[in-house]
């Protein structure tokens, strides 16, 4: 990149995408780029971004100037952060489709004009990171499919596979002959591709045909059901913009989201995995398979039957984080739980916690006791009710995850049982008054 070049630029005549961020802070990340060369990192790129690019469609006159500077950085093997540049010049790609044209630079169209090309060749870099993040880059299903037809490496195969669904499907219109192309690709990958590139094919294909999952649940099933071909997904599944590699656990929690349209099939792609899990002891399936549990329950409520013996069973999980959900599951689907109680007896003093939830095994199957009146939840149920505002005056939770219930929601519907329960609750009123969150519920 040239500095003199980059001096040369009017920048004081220039406009920042915001105000609060002058336009003076372009050309100085722009010199510390090129300075720090492959030293710079991600935050050497803050200031682009936060001059540059607005949420509300704005291409500002800054961008026009700095779009040459960020593309040659981008494209230059030495330079560092170039990711981060690539995720720019995305942004800057989406503005140029979406943008209205009263907010958009007078110059702009020309500049990214004049510099496509060089921006397009960032997708067959030699570093595949950068090609898989210049993947958004390719405006069209042609060009991505040229990209598939290029590429070589599974980590950026797969990003581009998921992308050509999504694309297809905006095209399917105006580009009929291209998205039988898409179509030909998806059904060679499921038909010879090795086993998770199916599960991103049958993935795009959603895009194109909500069904077309539902008629591969079994390839999906047994795939995701695999230990043998879990560590793959870790190897393989890349999204643009995500730095990390998705687990498998993850891409569950995706595939789950396919048949929210057929219950049958929903309830299904939960039961079946949770019993394969249940064969070959894989703790982490069953941790994911109780969380699309629960989110089923909460969309389809009659789903509930399906659901109660995936939960029962998995009450004797080693993995303490799956006792915990299936626990929570029971405590949710109330008297319908009747059949576990003696099981959910014995887990009362369970310590077993996760580390993203509040509360402990035996809290939630206290719970679960008290909501089909089982006595023997009663005993220390106000102290463990207390417990999360012990040291606390506030509970943090996020409302999809499970949790523990309000103070309220447990006692008042136990009335029946209150020569049991007042002894307790006024013991912890009379010592905790201070806490207004617990006692005034």
């Amino acid at each position: 990149m040239s500095l003199e070049a980059l001096d040369a630029v009017p920048w004081d005549r220039l406009e920042s995408a915001l105000p609060r961020h002058p336009v003076e802070e372009v050309p100085r990340a722009l010199r510390r780029l090129a300075l720090a060369g492959g030293a710079a990192t991600e935050e050497y790129c803050y200031p682009l971004y936060s001059c540059l690019i607005t949420g509300n469609g704005r291409v500002p006159s800054a961008a026009t100037a700095a779009l040459p500077f960020v593309v040659a950085l981008a494209a230059d093997p030495e330079a560092g952060a170039r990711v981060d540049l690539v995720g720019l010049l995305v942004a800057f790609a989406h503005a140029t489709r979406t943008a209205r044209p009263d907010l958009v630079d007078a110059g702009w169209p020309a500049a990214w004009r004049r510099h496509r090309g060089a921006v397009l060749a960032l997708l067959a870099d030699p570093d595949p990171d950068v090609r898989r993040e210049a993947i958004p880059l390719a405006d069209g299903v042609v060009p991505l499919l040229e990209r598939w037809r290029a590429e070589t490496d599974p980590a950026v195969r797969l990003p581009v596979l998921l992308r050509l669904g999504r694309v297809a499907a905006e095209a399917a219109q105006a580009d009929a002959r291209s998205v039988e192309e898409v179509r030909a690709v998806l059904d060679g990958v499921l038909r010879d591709g090795e086993p998770v590139m199916k599960v991103a094919a049958v993935i795009a294909w959603e895009r194109l045909d909500p069904q077309e999952p539902v008629r591969w649940i079994d390839l999906m099933v047994e795939t995701l059901s695999d230990l043998a071909v879990r560590p793959r997904f870790e190897e393989i599944w890349y999204v643009v913009g995500v730095e990390e590699p998705w687990s498998r656990e993850a891409v569950v929690t995706w595939a789950a989201e396919l048949f929210d349209h057929d219950a049958r099939t929903a309830a299904s792609f939960v039961v079946r995995p949770a019993d394969a899990a249940a064969r070959t002891g894989d703790t982490e399936l069953s941790g994911a398979v109780l969380d699309e549990a629960w989110r089923l329950l909460v969309l389809r409520p009659s789903a509930a039957p399906a659901l109660l013996p995936v939960a029962g069973r998995l009450l004797d999980d080693p993995a303490d984080p799956v006792r915990l959900r299936a626990a929570h599951l029971l405590a949710v689907l109330g008297r319908q739980s009747a059949r576990y109680a003696d099981r959910l007896a014995t887990l009362l003093d369970d310590p077993g916690k996760d580390p993203c939830l509040e509360g402990t095994v035996g809290d939630y199957a206290r719970w679960a006791l008290t909501r089909i009146d089982d006595p023997r939840a009663m005993p220390g149920l106000v102290e463990r009710l207390y417990e999360p505002y012990r040291e606390h005056y506030g509970r943090g939770y996020c409302v999809s995850d499970p949790r523990l219930p309000d103070v309220d929601a447990v006692l008042v519907p136990l009335q029946a049982h209150a020569d049991v329960l007042l002894p307790d609750l006024r013991e912890v009123m009379r010592h905790h008054a201070a806490h207004t969150a617990a006692t005034a519920r």
